[in-house]
């Protein structure tokens, strides 16, 4: 209660008491300003209780009839709402942060001064195992690979990083890293570096491969070099010699030649529609016959079975070529007297043309990977036959870009068919889409 409240309540008392002695009834003044301080205390008392219920609850505005106490009730209740506010700010933040680290592709572990895990994030689950169960266990335990465990020892010293398998998935490789947050925190990033290490993999198998199938043609041209620089050679032996040298000269040549088409293929954007023409499946097979009757021994028959009037529209060189390398490829595997079937025809609204040899077959396991480059279901087979191993990486890439894709059909003892399917309207289609659009 405040100073002007009491000498309020103090006159208005005295004033009781005057009026009384002025009408002769001092005991009835008395009574009156009683009466009237016990009135002012009872409202104060219940005034008080208010705001002793009131504060309970400091978010909800306070009412204008707590009195004396409105002021002070108002300043807290503005004091809370401040602080909820900045509670709600905080917790925003730690949700959101939250919510970034679970959606982090990396698996995050944040572990104290003492290497036991205190959270994780949801890649650290997929990639690691860990879930929040495993908080305040030691990640050494958890994690056991020795590798991971030397990075765990060195954790006070030099921060490195580790190449391991995941514990999940031993197909999946993770690069582990500790960064130093804290004095108290330390954050181990779980990488996955499978595609990378598939890319390394598949890098240094190109280049093994590619001087592998070079090694071959140029022992023979060098050997054949030397003879010649010996100057001991007669004419006749002479262009022997020469004759000789053309066929690893044009084995290298080809396999340049593929490398670069398959490298073309590879970084060249998508064909953009004026690039596109009609291209008549059937001229365009009897071109490819003539030039694959090279290749095919008299005891081989290539059958042809086109229809007339089936057109597609995509970029001829690039069919012409993922063609005749099917063609190719199914007569260099097909025996002698084996018979090579080619088809042109529409199929569920689609071109398809295929290709069937009578030739061993293929397992199914080689089947996924054999427009791999490079990839030999026989490795003996290869330099018997000719080729350079990247015909069916071009027809993958060539048929990619034109938005089909190959489909294998084989059984061993009982030859091998060749598919695939090209929108025959797509270029139609596509102008039509864009004038809705």
């Amino acid at each position: 209660m405040n100073l002007s409240t009491v000498v309020r309540d103090i006159v208005i008392a005295g004033l009781l008491i005057l009026v009384g002695t002025v009408l002769n009834q001092v005991l009835i003044g008395g009574i009156l300003a009683v009466l009237w301080c016990v009135a002012i205390m009872a409202i104060e008392a219940r005034r008080r209780n208010k705001f002793w219920t009131w504060v309970s609850r400091p978010l909800v505005p306070p009412a204008s009839t707590l009195g004396k106490y409105y002021q002070p009730a108002k300043s807290i209740h503005t004091t809370a709402l401040e602080r909820r506010k900045r509670s709600h700010t905080l917790v925003n933040a730690a949700q959101k942060y939250k919510n970034i680290a679970n959606n982090l592709p990396d698996g995050l572990v944040i572990l104290d001064d003492r290497m036991m895990i205190k959270t994780v994030n949801h890649s650290a689950t997929k990639l690691l195992g860990l879930t929040s169960a495993d908080c305040d266990k030691p990640v050494a335990s958890l994690i056991r690979h020795p590798d991971a465990q030397v990075l765990f020892k060195s954790a006070t010293e030099n921060l490195e990083c580790a190449d391991i398998p995941s514990p999940v998935n031993s197909d999946t490789r993770l690069e582990l890293r500790l960064f130093r947050v804290s004095d108290q925190e330390t954050m181990l990033i779980a990488r996955d570096v499978s595609d990378t290490s598939r890319l390394l993999a598949v890098r240094q198998d190109f280049i093994a491969n590619v001087s592998h199938e070079l090694r071959s043609p140029l022992t023979v041209l060098i050997g054949y070099i030397e003879s010649i620089r010996s100057g001991e050679l007669d004419r006749d032996t002479l262009l022997d010699v020469v004759q000789r040298l053309d066929a690893p000269a044009q084995r290298m040549k080809s396999l340049v030649e593929d490398l670069l088409t398959l490298a073309r293929l590879e970084s060249a954007p998508a064909p953009e529609l004026s690039s596109l023409s009609e291209i008549d499946g059937e001229s365009l097979i009897s071109t490819i016959v003539e030039e694959a009757q090279a290749l095919a021994t008299q005891k081989h028959r290539i059958t042809v079975n086109a229809s007339p009037s089936l057109a597609v529209r995509g970029i001829h060189v690039e069919l012409h070529s993922a063609f005749l390398n099917l063609v190719t490829n199914a007569l260099r595997y097909s025996p002698e007297g084996g018979e090579v079937t080619i088809k042109w025809y529409e199929h569920d609204g689609m071109a398809r043309f295929s290709v069937r040899d009578e030739g061993v077959g293929l397992a199914p396991q080689h089947i996924p990977r054999i427009t791999e480059r490079f990839y030999r279901v026989d490795p003996t087979s290869l330099r018997v036959t000719g080729g350079t191993g990247l015909g069916l990486a071009i027809v993958k890439h060539v048929l990619k870009r034109h938005q089909a894709s190959l489909q294998v059909y084989s059984k061993l003892g009982q030859g091998s068919t060749f598919y695939c399917d090209l929108p025959i309207n797509r270029v139609e289609e596509e102008h039509k889409e864009n004038e809705i659009s």
